[in-house]
């Protein structure tokens, strides 16, 4: 069974959702690794919704977005009287969440005083509020996510070593949409219609080319990347319009030359076809002006004429 609003068309993914499904069952932490953007948060919500946990509380905690000075507050919370500005008692992330899912998002983003905090946390299962006496014992699961520089970090020192061995316990390495072409489609399709569905404009969906130019670009930013472009798109798109077209997509989408010098079943372009697509790309940027095209290419407009004439370029 495939986890609800998780694409899994690759073998990779496929493979991965198969890891949800084993690792759901323990109860041991979880770090999730991948470049920024590859679906971090979708993994670990598939993970707790797999879970038998499910029926408790998913406590998200962005760690970039917390200062160093106010993470024990956050994840441990306080009595009142603890500091000049605790009013009243709060409790934690970790005793909000029960016996639910604890979820530290970017974790790698933690100074290493916070993550000296965490690591007793971790290893001791036991929470204690600031200005508290009575501990509490932690019940909920840990799950953690960091980029996919994270064992750099570590090897530099700036991760503790402790910490990442305990927090990866189960590891889950999510792969770059580069690496998982055939899940670009589905995941495109799926944006177009919640977009749709955003626009009131039933019915909108991607034409051929727009899908073979979604299907060749490198995805440097990944599925975040591949929504918001789907979603700019769909906002500059002519109410008249029921379909996006290859031309209602960013320029560096539709023309990344990556893309192009992919070798397709090992078979590289000619010079000639190199020469034209180039062509091609300089035009359009120069949006016709050919004295402008002529300069990015180092020729005369003669010349550029020739070409164009020759390649049967408008």
């Amino acid at each position: 069974m495939k986890p609800a609003g998780l694409i899994a068309r690759s073998a990779a993914m496929r493979a991965i959702v198969g890891e949800l499904h084993r690792f759901a069952r323990a109860d041991a932490n979880v770090l999730i690794t991948g470049e920024t953007g590859v679906g971090k948060d979708a993994v670990a919500l598939a993970l707790h919704a797999l879970s038998p946990r499910r029926d408790q509380p998913f406590v998200k905690i962005d760690c970039p977005s917390v200062p160093g000075s106010l993470i024990e507050s956050e994840l441990f919370g306080y009595e009142r009287g603890a500091f000049t500005d605790a009013t009243g008692t709060k409790a934690g992330r970790f005793e909000l969440a029960g016996r639910g899912t604890v979820y530290l998002d970017g974790v790698g983003e933690l100074t290493i005083d916070a993550q000296a905090k965490l690591l007793r946390l971790v290893e001791d299962k036991m929470v204690e509020r600031l200005g508290g006496t009575a501990p509490l014992a932690l019940h909920a699961r840990i799950v953690a996510s960091a980029g996919a520089e994270l064992e750099q970090a570590v090897r530099d020192g700036a991760f503790r070593d402790d910490l990442y061995h305990r927090l990866r316990v189960l590891p889950i390495r999510i792969p770059p949409l580069r690496e998982r072409r055939p899940d670009v489609l589905p995941l495109a399709r799926q944006f177009v219609r919640e977009g749709a569905k955003r626009a009131q404009r039933p019915g909108l969906a991607l034409t051929a080319a727009a899908e073979s130019a979604l299907t060749r670009y490198w995805w440097p930013g990944n599925v975040r990347e591949l929504r918001h472009t789907i979603e700019r798109a769909i906002l500059a798109l002519d109410p008249a319009q029921a379909v996006i077209d290859a031309g209602d997509l960013p320029l560096e989408v539709v023309d990344d030359p990556r893309a192009f010098f992919e070798a397709d079943e090992g078979v590289r372009p000619t010079l000639e076809e190199v020469e034209r697509r180039y062509i091609d790309v300089v035009l359009r940027e120069a949006r016709g002006n050919q004295t402008r095209a002529a300069a990015v290419l180092g020729i005369s407009r003669k010349a550029l004429w020739e070409k164009r004439k020759r390649y049967g370029l408008k």
